[in-house]
């Protein structure tokens, strides 16, 4: 009876006209150079590891012309950047960063045009300049549109860096745990093969996904790999790095939970703003990483280490939804918020461009106020379980050393001759006391 009614829902969803009020979407970045540095790495390459390659540029400009299509074309946005509908923002790294600007370049292909107005006004205050060739009026070489990027520094990052020192301990707990043991120990078979191959001496899982994440930047960039690395082997290496990675990075639904904790709170924020008209964003974009995307799906019971354990290692699975591939290069995760007229609102997600089941249920809806209760339930005290102290102030905003030194000096300095003045009066009273006694 329950099955039939959300089909039922979902019906009614598909027959009735619903307005898109709201999207929130995470992205990873391109394609890069290598994270690790274990395999066919120069010291050209040592010298741009992680760093985003054109390949993860084109790749996340044609990201941005299907997002162009799906909420540009439609109507949802303006078909020109418009400061007040989206906000951009991404982790403080170079591959991230660099990811957003080539998402927005192909959803915004077409930049302002300056009016018209003396030439040179349209030039900079110097003696020698003049207007570039071919320019036209674009205010930017073939109409470029510049959107701004918003980023901080990644010990302030909860949302996409998820900076947690208690998790952040180099694997000390991670890779101490039974499920961890459990996992590694059959996962020797696999190590043993992979070691004799490519006469390497990993001993765990998590080098394993080490080595196939640079297998994979050499296999999107167009670099070569080691002759000895047979297509079997990496599709090995393809179904068991997911594992590896959330055994040592997201172990267990408390750590996804966790995670995710700042990045939900925004979204509903972000939802609630639109609902109750106290904001106008209606397209908010997180430029992020892998990480980000996994913690995610584990924390909407979308992935997790047991059924990703269960179906590497051949066994009956339990859960009803398990997505098993790696998140890999331009991953993204869409959260949408819709209304019904009839139903009120409710939320669809997508991933990587197909819907997925919300609300830990099998239906592709989910009525809002449950969406936003779950989420509710499952949020954490971060700075709190993630044993953060009071953050310090950006880098932009300390005070100098040399001007703190100042200050004391200053300080001191005012003191003291206060002091002095206190003790020369002092001494002037008593001086007088002491001549007023000697005239008596």
């Amino acid at each position: 009876m329950y099955k039939l009614l959300l089909v039922i829902i979902q019906l009614l969803h598909l027959c009735l006209t619903d307005e898109l009020l709201s999207v929130h979407i995470m992205w990873r970045h391109g394609a890069r150079n290598p994270y690790f540095c274990n395999f066919g790495c120069d010291d050209k390459m040592k010298q741009s590891l992680s760093e985003l390659t054109p390949v993860g540029m084109r790749q996340h400009y044609v990201l941005g012309q299907w997002l162009r299509k799906q909420y540009i074309d439609t109507g949802f946005l303006d078909p020109i950047f418009n400061e007040n509908q989206i906000y951009i923002e991404s982790s403080n790294t170079n591959r991230t960063i660099m990811s957003a600007y080539s998402n927005l370049q192909g959803m915004y292909p077409l930049g302002p045009i300056v009016p018209e107005i003396s030439t040179d006004l349209l030039l900079p205050p110097m003696i020698n300049v003049k207007t570039p060739d071919g320019i036209q009026n674009y205010a930017l070489p073939n109409r470029i549109q510049v959107i701004p990027i918003h980023s901080i520094q990644e010990d302030l990052d909860y949302i996409m860096y998820m900076y947690c020192p208690k998790l952040w301990d180099n694997g000390a707990y991670n890779q101490h745990t039974d499920v961890y043991y459990d996992i590694n120990n059959r996962s020797q078979e696999l190590i043993k093969k992979f070691n004799k191959e490519l006469k390497q001496n990993l001993t765990n899982i998590v080098e394993l996904y080490e080595w196939r994440d640079t297998f994979i930047s050499n296999l999107y960039n167009g670099r070569n790999n080691s002759d000895q690395l047979t297509k079997e082997m990496m599709a090995e290496l393809d179904k068991i790095a997911g594992l590896g990675f959330l055994l040592y990075y997201t172990q267990d639904y408390y750590q996804a939970s966790l995670l995710t904790s700042e990045f939900f709170k925004t979204v509903l924020d972000g939802f609630d703003g639109i609902l109750n008209g106290t904001s106008k964003i209606k397209y908010h974009a997180y430029s992020a990483h892998d990480s980000s995307i996994y913690a995610s799906l584990y924390a909407l019971n979308l992935t997790n280490v047991e059924c990703y354990n269960q179906s590497y290692f051949g066994q009956i699975q339990s859960n009803t939804t398990c997505i098993t591939t790696y998140p890999d290069y331009t991953a993204n995760l869409i959260y949408e918020l819709y209304n019904s007229s009839t139903l009120g609102p409710y939320i669809k997600i997508m991933y990587n461009g197909t819907y997925v089941n919300v609300c830990q249920d099998q239906a592709l809806t989910c009525q809002y106020f449950r969406f936003k209760s779950i989420l509710k339930g499952i949020q954490k005290d971060y700075k709190k379980e993630c044993k953060i102290d009071e953050p310090s102030q950006p880098i932009d905003f300390q005070t100098p050393w040399w001007a703190i030194i100042f200050f004391v000096l200053v300080l001191g300095s005012c003191i003291c001759s206060i002091s002095m003045v206190v003790i020369i009066h002092q001494k002037k009273q008593r001086f007088a006391r002491t001549n007023d006694l000697y005239q008596i």
